[in-house]
């Protein structure tokens, strides 16, 4: 065997395990890809979840959960073709499932001027607001969202947020109202009623309004009582002054 076929079979043998190397390098590098991607939509996913589970349902309108839903569809589908596991599967399935029932729309509670129970529970409101609000400006970045839908949400989170204000001003004036009586909060819940009007366009807003208006009468009508019983305690007092020559 000459010195050049020996050479020439040692050449071919570098040619094939470099290919080789190559080929496993590229599979591994797919790999790993395959793999970020995968996490980085299982993160997308577990973000709107955590929205969609955690948005005060009197809150969520139609359009903030058809957004949700399917930004969680798409990525579903994403994750599905990348892995086709039968997890997956069962996990897109329930999330269309979910998304295709409509939920019924929830009344504002009768006999209550606020729609929370406690400062907490509107605080939590407040925050889960702003997280889906940085929310779609992330996914508008990214390309995922146009921006005329990505401003309409924008405005729809900012109104939603505005409202939520409002019940934590209730929320303290019912505190204030009991501690130290209606003459000093009756004020504060016209204002109140004002900034619920303002964002009443879709007449959503009708019976937190007539709760709120049915509560400032009827303080109305106590402090007007209270006004009055106090007088007549001075013109008796004037009238028995002037008995007894005081």
């Amino acid at each position: 065997m000459s010195p050049t076929y020996i050479a020439v079979i040692i050449l071919c043998g570098v040619a094939l395990m470099s290919c080789i190397a190559f080929i496993i390098q590229d599979i591994e590098n797919k790999k790993r890809e395959r793999n970020l991607r995968l996490i980085s939509l299982k993160s997308g996913i577990r973000r709107a979840t955590h929205l969609l589970d955690a948005f005060p349902p009197i809150l969520l309108t139609t359009d903030i959960r058809a957004l949700l839903c399917k930004y969680l569809e798409a990525r579903w589908n994403a994750v599905v073709e990348l892995d086709p596991s039968d997890s997956n599967k069962q996990q897109r399935s329930a999330l269309q499932a979910q998304a295709a029932i409509l939920p019924e729309p929830i009344p504002h509670p009768v006999g209550s001027m606020s729609i929370f129970n406690s400062h907490t529970e509107a605080a939590r409101a407040m925050g889960i607001i702003k997280e889906l609000a940085q929310f779609i400006i992330d996914i508008k970045n990214k390309g995922d969202l146009n921006s005329d839908s990505a401003d309409n949400l924008t405005k729809a989170a900012k109104r939603i947020y505005a409202r939520v204000e409002v019940d934590l001003d209730l929320l303290n004036a019912l505190e204030t109202e009991k501690s130290r009586g209606p003459e000093v909060v009756i004020h504060h819940y016209r204002s109140c009623f004002s900034k619920l009007q303002n964002l009443n366009s879709h007449q959503t807003l009708d019976r937190q309004l007539y709760e709120i208006r049915t509560h400032v009468t009827q303080l109305a009508e106590k402090i007007d009582a209270a006004a009055e019983e106090k007088a007549k305690e001075k013109e008796l007092e004037k009238d028995s002054g002037k008995k007894f020559n005081f």
